[in-house]
């Protein structure tokens, strides 16, 4: 069986073109290319299937019998591609297939996830997998589509865009905070107790309105591997520390923990999506990147 080569279907377009055009500087021009070059390709294929497929005179051109049996098969090829791509290009309100993510665990109950449902929702026919894991993920090696990263991004080898921050506040309980004399200052917390994540730093930027900063390098007093954790041994009055502003937004209101220090702000951590830096994004990647980036806050 004849093994068709990427040279061979640049010559069948070549050559499908000029036949419709019936003229090889006409097909030249509608390509981009020299009549010379186009004249080369028509010739390579000739010889690469054995025969004449033209009939060539300084008047017109026409097709050999084998010319047009090969010119059918050729036309039909090109349409193939072309609505093959149409429907690439023009398919982006009926996404299908499957698309695999991965986010950290503490982000289940943040708004993205509620985003991702909505995402979900709107696209009925797509099926997601969604892994959410402290540990990161190898995006390349296990076939992810899209991983969601917080904070920092040290591989460089992967592509990345912004999609959002994490919204943090400095809080503690209300007898914590009794039990001690009101910070003048953030220079003040330094010797407080801190209730410390083992995957971030132990320094914290704290942010003022007039754009004043102020680094704190905190020393923990429990240090654990879980966000949640962090968070339940704060409001158990164990000490301080600095979770999404989502996670304790219900015990602000309800006072079991309160925010200290304001006006000043723990800095946001950002947001990204990244994914493979050496493909495209797939059209169902470009979309949920294209959705999380104008949907809510996290």
């Amino acid at each position: 069986m004849y093994r068709i080569m990427i040279d061979d279907l640049r010559a069948l377009a070549i050559f499908a073109e000029t036949v419709r055009l019936k003229s090889f500087r006409q097909a030249a021009r509608a390509l981009g290319l020299s009549p010379s070059v186009v004249s080369y390709h028509v010739t390579q294929l000739e010889q690469r299937v054995g025969t004449a497929l033209l009939y060539r005179s300084t008047r017109k051109l026409s097709l050999t019998s084998d010319g047009e049996q090969l010119y059918r098969h050729a036309s039909a090829m090109l349409e193939v591609a072309r609505q093959g791509i149409s429907e690439v290009v023009a398919g982006g309100d009926d996404l299908s297939g499957q698309l695999r993510l991965t986010l950290p665990s503490f982000l289940a109950t943040a708004p993205i996830s509620t985003s991702l449902a909505r995402f979900a929702r709107q696209f009925p026919n797509l099926a997601m997998q969604i892994r959410y894991t402290d540990v990161r993920q190898d995006v390349v090696g296990e076939g992810i589509d899209l991983a969601i990263r917080a904070g920092s991004l040290p591989d460089n080898s992967l592509r990345a865009r912004k999609i959002g921050e994490i919204e943090r506040r400095l809080v503690c309980t209300p007898q914590y905070l009794n039990d001690r004399t009101s910070p003048a200052g953030p220079e003040a917390l330094v010797d407080w107790d801190w209730i410390l994540l083992e995957m971030l730093p132990a320094k914290r930027m704290l942010v003022h309105p007039d754009g004043t900063t102020f680094q704190l390098q905190c020393e923990g007093r429990l240090r654990v591997d879980s966000v949640e954790a962090m968070t339940h041994f704060c409001r158990q009055g164990l000490g301080l520390c600095t979770p999404p502003a989502y996670m304790v937004n219900a015990d602000l209101s309800s006072n079991q923990l309160v925010e200290i220090m304001l006006p000043w702000r723990v800095q946001p951590i950002p947001l990204y999506a990244v994914w493979p830096g050496n493909e495209l994004m797939n059209r169902n990647t470009r979309h949920l990147v294209d959705f999380l980036v104008s949907s809510e806050p996290v």
